[in-house]
């Protein structure tokens, strides 16, 4: 059951008319139950691990509570938690890498062991709910926070459906004050929450998936292309996974919207960045607050003394987990070490950078600025998208071969397909950029006459109906 699949339409809507039918009481009892149910519609064994890892964590946070003024005890009870949690991670995700990794190292020294891989199915959204885990257990370990102690609340944190799959990822001290409200309908929130899905589901049918096809014929076949369809897909790469990813997070926070509930803000106009540092603060933006409270600022704050260079060292070490975070591959461990030069660059630059600019006019600088970190953003994803190490090489080395400029050829794509994705990403280009000058589409779209409404509507749902390429797994839900 997807989210776009009639079974989910319809299970969505039973889910939503019991939530404001029933007793407010109950509504925290129907989210768990729709929660459950969504999950184990994907797999049965995901929704029984799920469960056990929440009463873990459960466990853990009473036990901290418990002996909160027993340090010592309390540092170990921590430290299993953390052993355990991470642990999990790290088994189903990275195990097979971290073995494959020992055993290609022992090679070196001629002694050959063969490979044998664990066949472990991973579990969907831990990634998501692992960090929302750690966070949590840190807060009430450090005593900001006190554990929660309604379990049906402690379960609905974790496993509310919408956010589930791919996120954003909720710091406790947000969502668990929402999920103690009690709600009642109202229209505002579900004409809004409309329009989110709405929007999600058309910068992801009618683009992201349009654009795959271009990039899923390319990767498997790679050897076979160089010049201008490697250099097309380098250009769209950024807006493959922009319209996918933030699709997903505008149909998660237009579900949420409707349930009373609001999910985190994950991207804020990326794409008008001026430089890495600044893109990272609009892109996966609950993933890098996540990593900018635990991380960051743990290692600042430890490695004071260290002056200019604790700022150094913690930025590479947030980013090399956000690459890892990203999956057990060499290429996402160069993709995590390649921001943190990029934003270090950028520290240790911005006296002369701003010297500079300041003798220039405005306006060209700030839009070289936004084209110089797009085609960053671009060369970075290259190590995202391709299945090794090797196949980026070859990606770049050969991006600049056979180019003939009089034959623009989008392969995997027919004239219509090219038509609608022009058209389409124009338009949510131009959407994004009333938004970075204070427009947003969702005040936007409310401020135009009925009518006018009503027609954006239906040009939507046909262009979701007649135009809407035949659904792909969303990019996130592989993390």
């Amino acid at each position: 059951m997807n989210f776009f699949s009639p079974e989910f339409f319809g299970y969505f809507l039973i889910v939503i008319t019991l939530y404001y039918t029933l007793d407010n009481k109950y509504q925290k009892f129907l989210i768990l139950l729709a929660s459950s149910v969504f999950i184990g519609s994907l797999s049965i064994s995901i929704l029984a691990y799920t469960y056990l890892f929440i009463l873990l964590n459960y466990l853990f946070a009473h036990l901290l509570t418990k002996f909160k003024e027993r340090p010592s005890v309390k540092k170990i009870i921590f430290n299993i938690s953390m052993f355990i949690v991470i642990g999990a991670l790290v088994f189903f995700k990275y195990i097979n890498f971290i073995l494959s990794s020992v055993i290609q190292f022992l090679h070196i020294f001629h002694l050959n062991i063969q490979d044998s891989s664990l066949k472990l199915i991973l579990p969907i959204g831990i990634s998501f709910y692992t960090f929302q885990s750690i966070g949590y257990l840190l807060q009430i370990y450090r005593g900001n926070e006190d554990m929660e102690k309604n379990i049906i609340i402690f379960f609905n944190y974790f496993l509310f459906f919408p956010k589930f799959l791919s996120g954003p990822i909720e710091q406790s001290k947000h969502f668990f004050p929402q999920l103690k409200n009690t709600f009642h309908f109202s229209y505002s929130n579900f004409v809004t929450g409309m329009r989110f899905i709405l929007w999600g589901a058309f910068k992801k049918l009618v683009i992201a998936d349009r654009l795959a096809l271009i990039i899923d014929g390319l990767y498997p076949n790679l050897h076979q292309f160089s010049g201008n369809l490697l250099i097309i897909t380098f250009l769209l790469q950024p807006l493959h996974v922009y319209c996918d990813f933030s699709g997903y997070t505008d149909i998660a926070i237009g579900m949420g919207k409707i349930f009373g509930l609001k999910l985190t803000e994950n991207f804020r106009q990326p794409f008008f960045s001026t430089g890495v540092s600044d893109f990272w603060r609009r892109w996966h933006m609950s993933l890098t607050n996540w990593c900018n409270e635990y991380i960051f600022k743990r290692i600042m704050f430890k490695k004071r003394k260290w002056g200019i260079w604790a700022s150094v060292y913690a930025l590479f070490v947030t980013f090399l987990v956000i690459g890892i975070w990203h999956g057990p591959h060499w290429n996402f461990i160069i993709l995590g070490i390649l921001q943190g030069i990029a934003i270090n660059y950028e520290f240790f630059t911005k006296r002369f950078r701003l010297r500079i600019a300041g003798k220039l006019p405005k306006k060209p600088v700030l839009y070289m600025s936004y084209l110089i970190t797009y085609l960053f953003v671009c060369f970075s994803l290259v190590f995202f998208y391709a299945p090794s190490t090797s196949d980026a090489t070859y990606f770049l080395s050969h991006i600049f071969t056979n180019i003939d400029f009089s034959k623009i050829n989008l392969l995997f794509l027919d004239r219509m397909d090219k038509i609608i994705v022009l058209f389409s990403l124009l338009f949510v280009l131009i959407m994004d950029f009333r938004q970075e000058n204070g427009k947003g589409i969702m005040t936007t779209i409310g401020a135009w006459p009925g009518w006018v409404r009503k027609a954006y509507y239906y040009v939507i749902l046909i262009l979701l109906i007649y135009f809407g390429s035949p659904v792909k797994e969303f990019v996130y839900m592989q993390f």
